[in-house]
């Protein structure tokens, strides 16, 4: 059967969601207005590049917040994550990313100085699933695992409408539900977007890649070390493959600066690593075909 699908621009980049159901107009139209109005209020949310946005107003506020579900559970990843990755992924890296030039007007235009990374764990605390506290106004930025975060969010809209097999593709991160080993995917090259470095066969699960070349501006792109202040460069591409979208999103940005080994007992996921000399290193489970 020939698939159904429908894209739409959201957060800065492209969504395709494809459906291998048979499904009526109806139907269809429903689940669209569900996911794109739904990513319109992620966005309106959680972008710091919006004026207006939550995010921007909690910049300005420090104490007691009362803040969306959606925020703890993001920020309850990311304390997971921050110990385990040395402190080097980190939410609170959103002044620094400002004052390099990735600002909410894009200048690109680096500041004289830039903004340290506070200590997550000193500056913030998670009071319950509606509420934080932070001890100075802080600039978040959601953007290691916000899109892998909302990927999911879209899988569970599709299948809360009994759709049983779907591709939802967030501009490279991806989440895929259908038989075993029935969709390749390719793997992009980092330094050629026209170009794949190999394929893998998906099966149920998400699959996130990061790379520092689609935002490069000066000397820096978005991949940033929280306590250096420098782009990661040692490490050119990562894909991880997990059970959900968020995890994977955020573990791919993870591995440019860390061991894959610093997560293993903590996660189940697969991945692999493409260092600047184009020299691979994956997991076991990471059953590419590499060109």
């Amino acid at each position: 059967m020939q698939p159904t699908s429908f894209s739409y621009q959201s957060m800065g980049t492209s969504w395709e969601i494809t459906i291998w159901d048979k499904i009526d107009d109806t139907k269809l139209k429903k689940i669209k207005k569900q996911i794109t109005s739904g990513s319109r209020d992620f966005d309106k949310t959680f972008s710091r590049f919006k004026p207006n946005s939550f995010i921007t107003k909690v910049s300005k506020k420090k104490g007691k917040i009362k803040v969306p579900k959606d925020f703890v559970k993001m920020l309850e990843l990311y304390f997971d994550l921050y110990d385990l990755s040395e402190k080097k992924v980190n939410p609170l890296i959103g002044q620094a990313l400002s004052d390099m030039g990735y600002d909410s007007n894009y200048s690109l235009r680096p500041k004289e100085k830039i903004s340290k990374v506070p200590d997550l764990k000193k500056m913030v605390s998670i009071i319950d699933d509606e509420n934080v506290f932070t001890t100075i106004p802080l600039l978040f930025d959601f953007g290691a695992l916000g899109k892998g975060y909302f990927v999911d969010r879209i899988k569970d809209i599709l299948e809360e409408n009994n759709i049983e097999r779907f591709l939802v593709n967030g501009s490279g991160d991806i989440y895929y539900k259908g038989p075993p080993n029935s969709l390749r995917a390719g793997l992009e090259h980092p330094m050629d977007d026209t170009k794949v470095i190999g394929v893998i066969n998906m099966g149920n699960g998400a699959m996130c890649a990061s790379s520092g070349n689609r935002r490069k501006w000066r000397n820096y792109h978005h991949i940033i070390n929280p306590i250096t202040l420098a782009p990661a460069n040692e490490i050119i591409a990562t894909w991880v493959m997990a059970d959900n979208a968020a995890l994977s999103d955020a573990l791919a940005t993870c591995l440019f600066f860390v061991s894959p080994k610093n997560f293993e007992n903590k996660f189940k996921f697969e991945y692999l690593i493409l260092n600047k000399e184009m020299r691979v290193k994956k997991s076991e489970g990471f059953a590419a075909e590499l060109f």
